[in-house]
């Protein structure tokens, strides 16, 4: 009798990954079956139903690759407590740029989202997070404000005469 499962036969597997996979895949499933409720379009013209499709494809090879992962995982141990401030701040943001997006404009909205969701770390101090906040919202509005051109004000109506932007 040996020390290791693997050497007895057994396996043990990661049922965490195989968990998180099966939950990527029944996201990209009701996705990518709402995404067929839109016109597709071609890759050079895009209709609305093109990238959610596209997104919900790679989220589903994401979790079949997360759950092959974890069926061929042998040996692992218990990961450890579940992050729960992480996992409540990463809602937390999420939430508020649903709710205050158009309010904020999308520099600040953008900022005071990665501001939140870097508390969710332990590892991050106070300066970080606003350091991280800052590039953030500065490279936002590089690429989807000057870049793509969005339609999202950069400064919202909240701020009133700062809407020079």
């Amino acid at each position: 009798m040996s020390d290791t499962p693997e050497q007895d036969g057994a396996t043990v597997r990661s049922y965490r990954d195989i968990t998180a996979g099966l939950i990527f895949l029944a996201l990209a499933i009701a996705f990518g079956w709402e995404s067929t409720n839109y016109e597709m379009g071609r890759p050079v013209r895009m209709g609305p139903g093109f990238i959610p499709l596209a997104l919900a494809l790679m989220l589903g090879a994401l979790g079949l690759a997360v759950m092959l992962t974890g069926l061929n995982k042998h040996g692992e141990g218990d990961s450890g407590p579940v992050p729960w401030r992480g996992i409540a701040l990463v809602g937390v943001a999420l939430v508020l740029f649903g709710a205050f997006g158009r309010e904020l404009g999308l520099v600040p909205v953008v900022f005071l989202c990665s501001f939140v969701t870097a508390l969710a770390s332990v590892r991050n101090t106070l300066s970080s997070a606003l350091g991280i906040s800052a590039a953030l919202a500065v490279v936002c509005w590089v690429v989807f404000k000057l870049g793509l051109g969005i339609s999202l004000s950069t400064i919202g109506p909240v701020f009133g005469p700062l809407q020079i932007f």
